[in-house]
């Protein structure tokens, strides 16, 4: 990837899935730091610390799966109590600003200060996922929002190597 650099391929290096050990390994022997590092984040999963660390060496983050599960009760990976968009806390703050579970959610990682990627096929939700730029979640509603967390990650590799292939591959150990 620093060859892609050096050769003007490229402008960025990115890295996914890494935790605080595996960065601060790249960046003993890396001659160019990653610009971002794109991992799991919703107010389940706020990887609180590993943030903070990223805000240290410059290093931007991105959240896939911003709200939580949906997805991967599809998949059987998650059950639908599990769902974030259904937790009565986020429902409550989406109501007092007359938005959607899923947009508090954004919104809360915005405000963190992380990009996210949003999925979805359905032309509302894409339009539901862009309005999260109108309104402010408080520090009251943020710090409500971060209790939420239970280090609970829906996609592991790991997790789906053992149950797919019967192999134990553990990735946040």
């Amino acid at each position: 990837m620093e060859q892609l650099v050096s050769e003007g391929l490229v402008r960025n290096i990115g890295v996914a899935n890494f935790n605080i050990v595996l960065l601060r390994d790249l960046l003993t022997y890396a001659k160019i730091k990653p610009s971002v590092l794109q991992v799991e984040l919703h107010p389940y999963n706020s990887q609180e610390k590993l943030l903070q660390f990223c805000r240290q060496k410059g290093i931007a983050v991105t959240g896939f799966s911003p709200l939580g599960a949906s997805s991967y009760v599809e998949l059987g990976g998650a059950k639908q109590e599990d769902l974030l968009i259904e937790n009565e806390k986020i429902k409550a703050i989406a109501l007092k600003h007359q938005k959607s579970s899923a947009q508090v959610a954004l919104r809360w990682g915005i405000q963190r200060g992380t990009s996210l990627v949003v999925k979805s096929i359905k032309k509302e939700r894409l339009k539901e996922n862009l309005e999260v730029f109108d309104f402010n979640l408080t520090q009251e509603e943020m710090k409500v929002l971060d209790t939420l967390n239970q280090n609970r990650r829906f996609n592991d590799p790991g997790v789906f190597c053992q149950s797919a292939f019967n192999t134990f591959f553990p990735i946040y150990e």
